[in-house]
């Protein structure tokens, strides 16, 4: 099953008949929807039907949820989905995790997640750029940048932003 949140008429109808092609079916997911865990709405058979507090999420995203689908469908799908220029960088896939939580706390997390790894990219590339600078500042925030992996679950999307704000500084300090 795919679940999806937050799509235009084009793309779902683009999503609908892929769905077909890969034999899985597919729901969408409506914001009165978003209080039930993501195990009821995929109809798991077990699932909580209790309804739960509703997260703050992004209204505009476009989520695509892949519950229990074989890893080669999954690829298949996806790039099919690129073939025809489409991208969703919101997507994951159904976890013994994060099927208990509500599907609202699952797109708060899926877009902080998001951010997150932007966030991380960005600040990837410009310690890439800085890295053959002789400056001993820099090289001590670029160690702390590598270092920054090792936080692990504990990572959030300040640390990078201040050690990117870090990084800026002394390389506008390097160019005065």
């Amino acid at each position: 099953m795919l679940l999806v949140y937050g799509l235009k008429e084009e793309k779902l109808a683009l999503l609908k008949e892929l769905s077909e092609k890969y034999g899985f079916s597919l729901k969408s997911v409506k914001d009165e929807d978003t209080f039930y865990t993501v195990a009821n709405l995929a109809g798991l058979e077990g699932a909580d039907k209790r309804k739960f507090l509703k997260e703050d999420y992004p209204k505009d995203m476009e989520f695509l949820l892949f519950c229990q689908i074989d890893r080669q469908d999954l690829y298949g799908f996806l790039q099919d989905l690129d073939q025809a220029g489409y991208q969703f960088p919101h997507k994951a896939v159904m976890t013994e995790t994060n099927q208990s939580w509500p599907f609202s706390y699952l797109l708060s997390h899926i877009a902080e997640e998001h951010t997150l790894m932007q966030a991380y990219q960005r600040l990837g590339k410009k310690v890439k750029a800085s890295s053959h600078l002789k400056d001993p500042e820099i090289e001590q925030i670029i160690k702390k940048a590598k270092s920054l992996s090792s936080l692990g679950e504990d990572l959030t999307v300040n640390h990078v932003l201040a050690l990117e704000k870090e990084l800026d500084q002394a390389l506008a300090n390097l160019e005065n």
